[in-house]
């Protein structure tokens, strides 16, 4: 099952590279403000929900996405799944592809590791990139 995960991220992170480099990306990271003017990327996302699946110990988040940019974007959003004593127990991820300027969007970002007890999660980083065309 791990493998299959992890098989599927590999396969989700490289899908989408053109080999080209972004003209103008906007992104932002934990504390860093980004110069995406009124709507950072950051605030573009918000967690719905944060569950520890029963059956296989995993953590995911689930995650909604509106684009407040002016053109049609990609995400790549990174989420960190902490325990009750504020200890880093599993790392998740979701790439978005193609969001038109306005539209809303739903993915959840699955933890690689099990855990076990109550878990917080927490979007650590949010990259946004103008797809051009």
């Amino acid at each position: 099952m791990l493998l299959i995960v992890i098989v599927v991220v590999i396969v989700l992170v490289f899908a989408g590279d053109s080999g080209k480099t972004p003209k103008n990306p906007t992104s932002t990271s934990s504390g860093v403000q980004s110069t995406g003017g009124a709507h950072p990327p950051a605030a573009d996302v918000s967690i719905t929900s944060c569950d520890v699946d029963s059956a296989t110990s995993f953590p995911s988040a689930k995650l909604e996405i509106v684009n407040h940019s002016s053109k049609p974007s990609e995400y790549f959003i990174d989420v960190e799944f902490v325990d009750v004593s504020g200890t880093r127990v599993a790392e998740g991820a979701a790439i978005l592809n193609h969001v038109a300027p306005g539209e809303k969007a739903e993915d959840t970002a699955g933890g690689l590791a099990p855990v076990s007890g109550k878990i917080t999660c927490k979007v650590t980083s949010v990259d946004r990139i103008s797809v051009v065309g």
